[in-house]
């Protein structure tokens, strides 16, 4: 039977290696659940927040709501109308949102055009046509028709209708995700006058991209390394088991979330 001659020198590294893994996988979990606890208090936030409006150093107008941080089984949790909008949507969705709008627009005087056919129809004929710059914009034209009733010395106007023959918005809107005041954020803006958002809601259902954004770019701790290395004093070369305290750069963070738990 072959004997395997173990010195103790070499079960203290191992034993050390061993304990060393197990305390980094223990760093690990305490990562991720710190990780979790920030997307619970985000959620949390998100659910008892309303649309607010703020100014930016432009003086324009933004509106803000916290948007929910979950898988797509969660979210139907918390948000019914965003998951079935993930259900309508293809591919892998990352984010979702619902926004939903109004327009209040002002008197406005149209001068009428009036025309009159020998048939004895009247018609008045106006068109808006209000830029707002900015890509927004409103194209309003139709017509109203009518006939002038004198027989038998009265005076009567009987109406034919309104016809509107051109009804069309263009409307630019600026949407996005910010982190603002330590929480995720959806804004929405507009150059367009005279509009609200009564209601902002949305969703990031990749987790991973969020628990990028929350890894540090420098991290100290301990460190274990098995290689091959060079004893200068001895001039000998061999494997090595390594351990020790290191502050490493994240890489992971810059370059896409590339090793993923």
């Amino acid at each position: 039977m072959k004997k395997w001659n173990i010195s103790l020198n070499t079960i203290f590294i191992a034993t050390i290696a061993i304990l060393a893994i197990l305390l980094l996988r223990q760093c690990g979990k305490v990562e991720e659940l710190k990780i979790e606890n920030q997307v619970g208090v985000q959620n949390i936030i998100a659910l008892n927040d309303s649309v607010r409006v703020i100014q930016n150093k432009w003086d324009e107008d933004i509106s803000l709501k916290n948007v929910y941080i979950a898988e797509k089984g969660d979210l139907e949790k918390i948000n019914k109308d965003l998951s079935k909008e993930v259900d309508r949507l293809e591919g892998k969705v990352l984010y979702v949102s619902n926004i939903l709008s109004s327009i209040k627009n002002d008197t406005v005087f149209i001068e009428n055009e009036v025309v009159r056919y020998p048939d004895g129809l009247n018609e008045l004929s106006w068109s808006l046509d209000k830029d707002y710059g900015n890509g927004n914009s409103r194209l309003l034209s139709g017509n109203s028709r009518f006939i002038v009733d004198t027989l038998g010395g009265s005076f009567n106007i009987i109406d034919k209708g309104t016809t509107i023959s051109r009804d069309v918005t263009n409307l630019k809107l600026i949407t996005g995700l910010t982190e603002l005041d330590d929480t995720y954020q959806i804004y929405v803006k507009t150059d367009y006058p005279g509009i609200t958002f009564s209601e902002i809601s949305g969703a990031v259902l990749d987790k991973q991209r969020f628990t990028k954004q929350t890894q540090p770019s420098w991290i100290l701790g301990p460190s274990v390394y098995l290689g091959i290395g060079v004893d200068p004093l001895n001039r000998t070369a061999g494997p090595q088991i390594g351990l020790g305290l290191s502050v490493t750069f994240n890489l992971n963070k810059y370059f896409n979330n590339i090793f993923k738990n």
